[in-house]
C-alpha cells in the first residue's frame, strides 16, 4: 500500500533527525550534518509520494480515504516538525 511508503520514508526520516540530534549533543557536527542530509532525502521522498496520493484525489482517483491514509499525513507532519526543531536544537549546541 502506498501509504506504508509515506510512513516508512517518513518515520525513518525522523530516525535520522533523533541521531543528528545525539551525535550534535556529542559533538560531531559533520556527522549530524550527514544524518540530516539523509533525513531530508527520506523526507522528500515521503513528500513526492504524498504529492501523488493529493493529486489522485483532487482528481477524483482515490475511492475513499482512510484512517491509513490520514495516519500517513500524520506521521509525515510529525517527521517536518522533528526535523526543523532538530536542526534549531543542532545551532544551539554549535554554542
Amino acid at each position: 500500500m502506498i501509504c506504508l511508503q509515506v510512513i516508512s520514508n517518513a518515520g525513518e526520516a525522523r530516525s535520522q533527525c533523533m541521531c543528528a540530534l545525539e551525535s550534535a549533543r556529542n559533538g560531531r557536527f559533520e556527522e549530524a550534518e550527514s544524518y540530516f542530509n539523509e533525513s531530508l532525502e527520506r523526507l522528500q521522498a515521503a513528500h513526492h509520494i504524498h504529492t501523488g496520493l493529493i493529486t489522485k484525489e483532487a482528481r477524483g482517483e482515490l475511492q475513499r480515504i482512510g484512517l491509513i491514509l490520514v495516519h500517513s499525513e500524520d506521521i509525515l507532519m510529525g517527521a517536518e516538525i522533528t526535523s526543523a526543531l532538530a536542526r534549531e536544537m543542532v545551532e544551539l549546541y554549535k554554542r
